[in-house]
């Protein structure tokens, strides 16, 4: 079965280097040979379309030279109606034989033909159906030599047309532009066929303003797009264009044409032969047609000869590529073979290092184990080459993994136990300094000196809960423990009296429950820490509030600030940081110097407790605080609860300058009574200091407290005198 999963595992390497050695040897290939074929299909397909041009070229030479003609005499019968019929019905019979021979060859070339050529056969197939009507209607008169003019020029355009769409859609730019010269003296030919209807319109029947500007375009059109092109032809073709300017039919339809021309609009007989004029037309038109039909020829011929080149190409580059694809991939599948070996031995030795030996040796400096890297972890020799280098590197990487882990694990641990261990010592410090100031409370009699002891043990129950923060960052817990329940009151209480400013929180009303005696320290300090930053980040003047409900869930506490609030980017980031407090090493590498966050994370998630941070309506920060049912202690009519000692205080004559809301302030405590003793006499601490959970309050208190009564007086005697 190993065997098997070896073979299996040398498969996956094997298949990933020929893959790596044959992909681009098979791409090569197949882009060879898909290439190589496209271009033959685009040769064959060139060759095709080039034949069915050049067979098109006499059928479409003879339509639109017939065309031409039926539409001068068909004019010439509307201007003329006592002119010779017999040879506008042979004229006829000439179109109708040369549409045939067309479409016959339009429906081959129609076949394979793009769209810009498709769609203007199609107008001239529509063009040809609708002629035997337009006939029908010249014989009896019903139509206009204008409405003639039109429709026998849409039946010309319309080869034109498909003269240009021959042109665009040829794949070779040399035969596209030579098919555009063939377009060129197209649209020459049929311009100096309009100009002569025209100008035998002029002479019989006569030209209004529009007629005479159509006459002027034409003519214009004619000559200009001739010499426009005759630079661009054959040498042979300019030859042939330079003789036909120079005969006299080219020099008696000139003549003639400017003739009328310089008459203007109107009607104006001939003054010269008439008959030489149209024999002299006659003979140019042919001409013309014959320069079209030639080099139509040259463009067909050079379209044949491109596409027979490019299928050659195409065929003889898809053999070389084919045959040194083929090469490469025999050269890649020998080179391969011993790269597969050396890479499934490496693969071999660096897994049996990764899945039995390293984790290993990582357990056991995780156990505190003394570890020897260098006897530990086994060394590679692949060569010198890449894979070897390869094997060296990861041997290099590996012991050093191994050697950072166990250098890291022994710092930390080292770091975390003198970091506890003065945490500690503060801790038992702190405890300590609170007995001395809560004994010297009880003894001191003096108003100012007790005021001064009441500071100092302020102070020290906020070095206590400091203390403390620095045992829960390292992963224990703190030595306060209570055996019973403790109401939520006292917690509350007890927490803000914790806080530097603990005259500025207010409370409202709180539900009338008790916590588990085990969670009440870690409740206190998250509170403490909650409230801490609530009156260090708002206002002086302004108040925080707390408020409590009880819920289905458990008990929702809601600290509210007035200050500036936060952004809400940072909001999320502390929302997500006590969903998921992070280590204690990360939360140094971090470089945080505020911890109460961090400590309010690990308090909330160690006992369950959902805390939340989110704008308050007054602009500031609102700390929702969520205690489950399973932190709430069920009422027992035998419990016994720890609770603050009662405060009695006389009244003072009037009320005090600051404000107070309507429910009892927090930071509310009896004069005498140790700042330290409201929180730490909630319960007792745990581990090396003893445990003491005092029911009522020591006869002491109750003198001290008189004689705080005695302090509040003076002091209010003083502020009347001042």
């Amino acid at each position: 079965m190993r065997t098997l999963k070896r073979l299996r595992g040398s498969g996956t390497i094997q298949s990933r280097v020929l893959a790596i050695a044959l992909i681009p040897s098979i791409a090569i290939m197949v882009v060879g040979v898909v290439l190589s074929g496209y271009l033959a299909y685009q040769g064959i397909n060139t060759r095709s379309f080039a034949d069915n041009v050049r067979s098109s070229l006499g059928p479409s030479s003879r339509v639109i030279q017939a065309v031409q003609e039926e539409r001068r005499l068909t004019t010439l019968q509307l201007n003329d109606p006592g002119a010779d019929r017999k040879k506008l019905a042979e004229q006829r019979g000439a179109v109708d034989t040369a549409l045939v021979e067309l479409s016959r060859t339009v429906e081959r070339l129609a076949e394979d033909a793009p769209d810009e050529l498709r769609k203007p056969l199609q107008l001239l197939g529509d063009a040809a159906r609708d002629l035997p009507q337009m006939r029908q209607r010249a014989d009896f008169g019903a139509v206009t030599p204008g409405q003639v003019y039109d429709f026998y020029g849409d039946l010309v355009d319309f080869v034109g047309l498909s003269v240009q769409g021959i042109a665009r859609s040829a794949t070779d730019g040399e035969v596209a532009f030579e098919q555009t010269i063939s377009s060129e003296l197209l649209r020459s030919v049929e311009a100096q066929a309009r100009s002569h209807v025209l100008v035998q319109r002029a002479m019989t029947r006569g030209l209004d303003e529009k007629e005479y500007h159509e006459l002027a375009h034409q003519m214009g059109t004619y000559h200009e797009l001739i010499e426009t092109i005759v630079p661009r032809l054959t040498d042979q073709e300019r030859t042939d264009y330079t003789n036909l300017k120079g005969t006299d039919s080219w020099k008696t339809l000139v003549a003639g044409d400017d003739k009328i021309m310089a008459k203007g609009p109107g009607k104006h007989p001939a003054d010269f032969d008439v008959d030489a004029w149209e024999k002299a037309h006659q003979v140019v038109s042919e001409n013309l047609l014959k320069l079209y039909a030639a080099h139509s020829t040259y463009a067909a011929d050079l379209g044949h000869e491109r596409g027979g080149a490019v299928l050659t190409a195409s065929l003889t580059a898809g053999g070389v590529i084919l045959l040194l694809a083929i090469a490469a991939m025999v050269v890649a599948l020998r080179q391969s073979r011993s790269l597969i070996r050396r890479l499934t031995t490496l693969r071999k030795d660096t897994l049996e290092v990764a899945e039995h030996k390293l984790p290993d040796v990582v357990a056991r400096i995780g156990r505190g184990e003394r570890v020897d890297v260098e006897s530990e972890l086994p060394t590679f020799d692949h060569g010198d080459d890449e894979i070897g280098q390869v094997a060296r590197a990861f041997e290099k990487a590996q012991r050093f993994a191994v050697s950072a882990a166990a250098e890291e694990a022994e710092t930390r641990q080292g770091v975390r136990s003198v970091f506890l261990n003065m945490a500690h010592r503060n801790q038992v410090m702190v405890h300590k300094q609170l007995q001395v100031l809560d004994k010297a409370e009880r003894s001191e009699e003096d108003p100012d000196q007790l005021a001064l002891l009441f500071q100092l043990d302020h102070l020290a129950t906020r070095s206590r809960r400091n203390a403390e923060s620095l045992i829960i960052l390292g992963g224990k817990r703190p030595g306060r423990q209570w055996r019973n329940p403790v109401p939520l009151l006292d917690v509350v209480r007890g927490a803000v009296s914790e806080t530097e400013h603990y005259s500025r929180v207010d409370t409202g009303s709180l539900p009338d429950v008790k916590l588990t005696g085990a969670v009440v320290a870690d409740v206190i300090h998250l509170l403490a820490e909650l409230v801490d930053n609530a009156t260090a980040f708002s206002p002086a003047e302004t108040h925080v509030d707390i408020v409590a409900t009880r819920v289905g869930r458990g008990v929702v506490i809601e600290i509210e600030d007035q200050g500036q609030g936060i952004q809400e980017e940072r909001l999320a980031e502390l929302n997500r940081r006590l969903q998921s407090p992070p280590d204690f090493g990360v939360m140094a590498l971090t470089g945080e110097t505020r911890i109460g966050l961090f400590v309010v994370g690990q308090l909330a998630n160690r006992n369950g407790i959902k805390v939340a941070l989110r704008e308050s309506i007054y602009g500031g920060v609102q700390a929702v605080v969520m205690l489950p049912n399973e932190l709430i202690a069920e009422e027992s009519p035998v419990e016994q609860t720890a609770t603050l000692a009662p405060v009695v205080a006389p009244q003072p004559r009037r009320a005090p300058l600051e404000r107070r809301t309507p429910g009892e302030s927090l930071a509310t405590r009896t004069p005498g009574e140790s700042l330290g003793s409201l929180s730490g006499s909630l319960g007792s601490v745990s581990g090396s200091l003893p445990l003491f959970e005092p029911a009522v309050e020591p006869e002491p208190e109750r003198s001290r407290a008189g004689f705080s009564a005695f302090q509040r007086g003076v002091q209010q005697a003083r502020g009347e005198d001042a």
